[in-house]
């Protein structure tokens, strides 16, 4: 990997452009882009940093940074004596990416571009001053420079969208404002990932957004859970997230921010093993028509499930059970049994289940006789099932020669994102992290940074049906990915023929099966299921999380919709959440508040 550093200096200066954009958002003009270097791309190949140097100490556009991937953050006086500004320039080295925000022109700043730039890249994001100071050595220093014209936080929060494509720049300068970018000056570059809108700008209906804050807080104040994030996105711009109340019901406990991590349950199936799936059928080295027993055919070759045909597993109608719980016959008089586990990792007993809680690693040939105990019934009638997830994990490692965490942890590092994944306790720092279940029947504790699911735990809290987890700003970014035919970020993951075969409903027509391959589906005749009533299209999709969670997409309307919540904490029995109908009442808001006939897109994905 070629090391670089982009170095983005947001300047003071002000000066008039004449906006050209689709729908006038901002005002910035790409004067410079060597190499199409914005928008970013390949950002697993970038570590970046953020230093500002403003005498603002806006944190804007360090926000939005965070918004597409994660970076560091430096805040640095430049009238710092030489020691200081060459131990600095050191630390900086260590990363590819550097996001520098300013809002003063010195020598020093000057001098610091020229020597980052012997060996690294530079792009520089000027607002402001209408003589710029050393013109001919920022310009030799940058390759890429990107002016916006007024100092506030809407500028900054644009620049960084600019920079790594939420938003397109097709604008040009009014005014000349050096010798070598005169009026008329400015290069194009288009939108590749999500965006971060007001409301107002995309025609979205202000006013009705207060009734989702309501909801959410009748919620938290009957229990239905203890807090929650919600995300919302039209045409890929992002012009609702918020979070509300806290991790848990105690009065000292911490309030939910946007950040924090979620346990996505059974969203597993559709933003893990069916993106893995669908990524393999796009190369060729899987076929959703194939049985199990094509691709497992030692482990299924004397048995009833050989000749199950993958899709009907996906479609829940193949005759699965609905649910086995494996975890029982572990226990005994109600614990777990030290036959099995150990209170310390070792040799033998490598899978995490809970906090000092370690299972055989063999165990996982149990859970698989188990199922293959259990007969198949022979009818094709729908019936939910998380059994086929169990094979689904199984075929995921005999097709890539990996683990299913790792296949898709490389796939959301190629989309920048670095708050989505499994083992969560090795990712994220357990503040972050809300709790589950107070598990009074299996392991007896807190549940706290290890997957809900007991199925997925005692396969080491990797299952092919739960263990993911998220917040809602990543989740939503692999749902856009999924509306957006299968790109984003410039990369394209997934064949678009291959989104549209899982995202539909093979089924329904000969089964009135709903499904879609793994993906739920709305209701198609009266209330009820996933989705408010009669506000999504048929060609809508998502899935829905025992632990609280919904995400929905409707290619017919752009609408994008991301529900967090851990509904099960303290207890699994709490269905208030669903009683209350607090996700599909929120949908049916944001359904509202969307006007089709004026609402636009900045620019199509």
């Amino acid at each position: 990997m070629n090391k670089y550093i982009i170095l983005v200096l947001s300047f003071t200066i002000s000066l008039f452009c004449l906006a050209n954009d689709s729908i006038s958002l901002h005002s910035s003009v790409l004067l410079k882009n060597n190499n199409n270097l914005i928008p970013l791309q390949n950002l697993n190949h970038l570590k970046i940093a953020s230093l500002n140097l403003a005498a603002n100490s806006s944190n804007t556009l360090e926000k939005i940074c965070d918004n597409y991937t994660s970076s560091q953050h430096f805040h640095f006086n430049t009238f710092s004596s030489q020691r200081i500004v060459k131990e600095m320039l050191k630390e900086l080295k260590d990363y590819n990416l550097i996001i520098v925000n300013t809002d003063t022109v010195h020598e020093v700043i000057a001098n610091m571009i020229e020597n980052m730039s012997k060996q690294n890249k530079v792009i520089l994001n000027l607002v402001g001053v209408a003589n710029i100071p050393f013109e001919d050595l920022l310009d030799k220093s940058c390759e890429s420079i990107l002016y916006s014209p007024h100092f506030k936080n809407d500028a900054l929060k644009y620049s960084a969208q600019i920079i790594f494509g939420g938003l397109s720049c097709n604008n040009v300068l009014k005014k000349s404002i050096t010798s070598k970018y005169l009026k008329g000056s400015g290069l194009k570059s288009g939108k590749i990932r999500l965006s971060y809108v007001n409301p107002k700008d995309i025609g979205v209906k202000i006013d009705m957004l207060y009734k989702i804050d309501s909801i959410a807080n009748e919620g938290i104040n009957n229990k239905a859970m203890p807090g929650c994030q919600i995300l919302a996105a039209k045409n890929g711009n992002v012009f609702y997230q918020k979070s509300f109340g806290k991790h848990t019901y105690d009065s000292l406990s911490k309030k939910v921010d946007n950040n924090d991590i979620y346990d996505l349950a059974s969203i597993t199936k559709i933003a893990s093993s069916a993106l893995i799936l669908m990524k393999q059928e796009s190369k060729n080295n899987f076929s959703v028509d194939s049985t199990l027993g094509y691709y497992l055919p030692n482990f299924l070759d004397s048995t009833e499930y050989k000749d199950l045909v993958i899709k009907d597993v996906l479609t829940h109608q193949a005759g699965l059970a609905s649910w086995i719980p494996f975890y029982i016959q572990t226990l005994i008089d109600g614990r777990p049994s030290y036959e099995l586990y150990s209170k310390l990792p070792s040799s033998i007993h490598q899978n995490l289940v809970a906090e000092d809680l370690y299972m055989l690693s063999s165990y996982r040939d149990s859970i698989f006789n188990k199922i293959l105990a259990t007969n198949v019934e022979k009818n094709k009638k729908y019936r939910y099932s998380d059994i086929g997830y169990y094979f689904i994990n199984e075929i995921i490692k005999r097709i890539t020669g990996e683990n299913q965490n790792l296949v898709a942890e490389n796939i959301y590092k190629t989309m920048g994102l670095e708050n989505i994944g499994y083992h969560p306790l090795e990712k994220w720092d357990l503040s972050r992290i809300t709790p589950t279940e107070n598990d009074t029947f299996f392991r007896h504790q807190l549940i706290h940074g290890h997957v809900h699911d007991q199925g997925a735990a005692l396969l080491g809290g990797v299952g092919g049906h739960a263990g993911l987890f998220s917040n809602a700003n990543d989740l939503a970014a692999v749902m856009q990915m999924y509306l957006n035919k299968g790109t984003y970020g410039g990369d394209t993951l997934i064949h678009s023929d291959v989104i549209e075969k899982y995202t539909s409903s093979p089924y329904y027509e000969s089964n009135n099966n709903r499904r879609g391959i793994a993906f739920d589906k709305p209701v198609r005749d009266g209330a009820g299921g996933p989705t408010c009533f009669e506000c999504a299209s048929v060609k809508s999709f998502g899935h829905s999380g025992f632990t609280g969670d919904l995400t929905w997409a409707d290619p017919e309307s752009g609408i994008l919709y991301v529900f967090l919540s851990n509904r099960v904490y303290p207890n699994a029995e709490n269905h208030k959440l669903i009683n209350m109908n607090i996700r599909t009442e929120i949908m049916n808001v944001i359904t509202n508040a969307c006007d089709f006939s004026t609402s636009q897109a900045i620019v199509s994905p």
